[in-house]
């Protein structure tokens, strides 16, 4: 009403007046400006944003009443002491309407602790008997955060078991309280007004139960009504009472639907109201337009903007590469304007109007998500529940986020609170995840094949000092199942300073074939140690000879092809080698009957020629690629080209008598190449050069393509079989070449 009072003459405002105005439940927004300070900070002023503030709305600090300005319906500010901050911590932030109507927001976590570059968790805690999902909230009302989680039974029934925590990451409990169906999901809220945490509980069977609590956790169940999933508390109609979101399965439409359960404010709830959606999930709840109404953010589907009275309308769409089921509202850019962040990962920027930006996200697939701070650096961070890990993301400050750390560990659900007040952000699901001083990644590494007795290429581990004082290393390490195969390296100090990193080279040496696998350790002096990083690899004894180690041809007339030679590859070792490429350079070439896949003892040949394109030395190499050792294998090819042809190759004069001469035989000598040949010298060599003559017509060259006669006699000086060679020797490759002389003297 106070929002039309200019409009009204005064006579009007005097009797608007006399009706008491309902006050809305305020919602608190995060980030908290600022979000962080570190101990010993001196006093500041503490911002607060949210919806539904009123005029007498107060923060308050730990539970203790803080002297508060409003700045408007969405604004709140408080002066928090230097006391209040003077040692690593947290605290509870609230805000709180007065009557009628009003009451106490949800709570949100102010830490006080040191910045770090990164972080990490580990698994401390275990629920016994916990399912799917654990809530968070104080349910005994004593400023420390305590642990909702539901049971199934084995006949049907379920329990409620509150574990009440001491501050120092340990737990009392569990209180215990029954449920007539199972609990699966919990959704904590003060339904009925009384200053203490109830929770909503579903079934997972078409049913949504209120459980009221009767004081030191202790619930007692108050009403059961058709739903789904409940998915969202806050004061939708601004009457001061929680009303709940719930999904429901229309069996007409076939199709699942959002419905609103208006709360009375004693822990019941009217009955569902549809809300026509075009697909359901756990929605962001926030003022997206500023009119001072909450509305809904539907991870893949869209906005649906409050009309103030319960009732909603859809007002646009929303880009969604990475929907996933959950979306929450967060400013994580720093502009005061809501931003929904889904469990996909898509980062959606708000602008104020209740239109947003898409800002991309990652391809994470996670279940839930939690936005809040959790390296202390004043920025949003995100953590998702994967399908495998515990990816946690820390933002920029500018609504993009880093690569996401990811951690071993499933979980359905997640849930965000400080349990031993150190001031770092714990994660809860079915387990305790606390943060730690130390974070070792990646989690595993993984060499793949690597042949026995071959050390692999180094893969590198960081180890880095997520806390805030010095981090004392004693020792690394590799235990496990197989740890002679692997062998590690580092550069890190005995103490490691506070967002400071060292690399942890990691090698694998497999000692024998098959699977191996072992752990690099890390301990240090502190909570989670030792950290572990998992290492495998499969050794692989594949083994190939390529026989023989070199292939040397004859002199080869250019342009001609020389007769094969064999090369043979042999797998002498004791698995099947594949075989992916044989290759020569030119001008030697091959042809082979090798498998792509050559088994234990089995071999395949290789055929070889010798193809000169020019005279002189050529040189070349048989390369076989493939997985085994030494890859790849190769044998060493030489040949000689020439351009120079004499034919015959060879002249047999038969017999001769001693004392005459034989009729002169011609050989011919062509110049194959283009270019001129320079002949330095025609002569007879060998044996018995003096029984052999030759004449010819050649000159000192012979033009490219030309060709000369040489003219040989034979008259043999002794009775007996006669040998000699004629040589020509010139500047056309593999000079001399010859010609073999025979003849026998009788």
């Amino acid at each position: 009403m106070k929002r039309f009072q200019l409009a009204y003459p005064f006579a009007m405002l005097l009797t608007i007046a006399t009706v008491a105005q309902v006050n809305p439940a305020p919602l608190v927004n995060q980030p908290l400006v600022p979000a962080v300070v570190a101990p010993g900070h001196a006093a500041f002023t503490l911002t607060v944003n949210g919806s539904g503030f009123v005029p007498h709305s107060t923060v308050y600090w730990n539970g203790v009443k803080q002297a508060t300005q409003v700045v408007s319906s969405s604004r709140v500010k408080t002066t928090i002491s230097a006391k209040d901050v003077a040692k690593a911590g947290f605290a509870s932030v609230t805000v709180v309407n007065p009557h009628p109507g009003g009451g106490t927001s949800n709570a949100v976590y102010f830490l006080i602790r040191n910045s770090a570059a990164s972080a990490a968790i580990f698994r401390t805690v275990n629920f016994p008997g916990a399912q799917y999902f654990s809530a968070v909230g104080d349910f005994n009302n004593d400023e420390k955060p305590d642990v909702a989680v539901g049971v199934q039974n084995a006949d049907g029934s379920g329990e409620i078991e509150i574990y009440l925590g001491k501050g120092d990451g340990t737990f009392n409990g569990p209180v215990k309280s029954k449920s007539v169906t199972n609990v699966v999901y919990l959704l904590p809220g003060d339904f009925n007004g009384d200053g203490k945490l109830d929770l909503a509980v579903d079934d997972d069977g078409g049913n949504v139960s209120i459980f009221l609590n009767q004081g030191g956790g202790r619930m007692r169940q108050s009403q059961v009504f058709d739903g789904r999933l409940s998915l969202a508390a806050a004061d939708f109609n601004n009457d001061g009472k929680l009303d709940l979101i719930i999904s429901n399965y229309d069996e007409q439409q076939k199709q699942n639907i959002m419905s609103i359960c208006l709360g009375k404010g004693n822990g019941q709830f009217e009955s569902p109201q549809e809300i026509a959606v075009g697909a359901t999930g756990y929605p962001a709840v926030g003022d997206f337009n500023g009119d001072g109404f909450l509305d809904l953010g539907i991870p893949g589907g869209g906005i649906y903007l409050g009309n103030g009275d319960g009732t909603f309308q859809f007002y646009s769409g929303i880009g969604q590469p990475y929907p996933g089921s959950w979306a929450v509202a967060a400013d994580v850019n720093g502009d005061s304007k809501l931003d929904i962040v889904t469990s996909g990962v898509s980062v959606l920027l708000g602008n104020g109007d209740g239109t947003f930006t898409s800002d991309g996200g990652a391809n994470l697939q996670g279940n839930s998500v939690v936005v809040g701070d959790f390296n202390g650096d004043g920025k949003m961070d995100i953590a998702t529940a994967g399908p495998d890990t515990i990816d946690l993301l820390l933002g920029n400050g500018d609504g993009t986020f880093q690569s996401p750390l990811l951690f071993p560990y499933y979980e359905d659900f997640l849930a965000a609170g400080d349990f031993n007040n150190d001031g770092r952000l714990d994660l809860v699901g079915t387990n305790l995840y606390m943060q730690i001083a130390a974070s070792l990644t990646p989690s595993s590494l993984a060499f793949g094949n690597q042949d026995v007795g071959q050390q692999s290429s180094p893969q590198t581990a960081t180890l880095t000092n997520v806390g805030s004082s010095d981090l004392a290393i004693q020792q690394i390490g590799i235990n496990g199942n197989d740890p002679n195969d692997f062998a590690q390296s580092n550069n890190c100090p005995a103490s490691l300073p506070a967002n400071q990193s060292c690399q942890i080279q990691v090698t694998f040496d497999p000692l024998q074939s098959g699977y191996r696998s072992a752990s690099l350790y890390v301990n240090y002096k502190g909570l989670g140690s030792p950290q572990t990083v998992s290492l495998s690899g499969t050794g692989v004894d594949l083994t190939v000879t390529l026989t023989p180690s070199s292939m040397k041809f004859p002199l080869q007339l250019v342009n001609t092809t020389s007769k094969p030679q064999t090369a043979t590859l042999t797998n002498t070792g004791s698995q099947a080698v594949t075989i992916s490429s044989i290759s020569t350079n030119s001008p030697f070439g091959e042809t082979n009957n090798c498998p792509s896949t050559l088994n234990p003892s089995d071999s395949c040949q290789i055929q070889v020629t010798f193809t000169p394109i020019a005279g002189g030395k050529a040189s070349g190499t048989l390369s076989v690629y493939d997985n085994a050792q030494g890859s790849p294998q190769t044998v060493a090819l030489s040949g000689m080209g020439t351009v120079v042809k004499l034919t015959p190759r060879g002249v047999n004069f038969g017999n001769q008598k001693v004392g005459t001469k034989s009729s002169p035989f011609p050989v011919k000598l062509i110049n194959e190449g283009s270019a001129t040949l320079s002949i330095s010298k025609i002569t007879i060599g060998g044996a018995d050069p003096n029984d052999f003559t030759q004449t010819n017509n050649c000159g000192k060259q012979v033009a490219g393509g030309g060709s000369c006669k040489i003219e040989i006699t034979f008259a043999p000086t002794a009775k007996s079989k006669r040998t000699a060679d004629l040589e020509v020797y010139d500047d056309g490759g593999g000079s001399p070449q010859k010609v073999e002389l025979a003849g026998t003297g009788t």
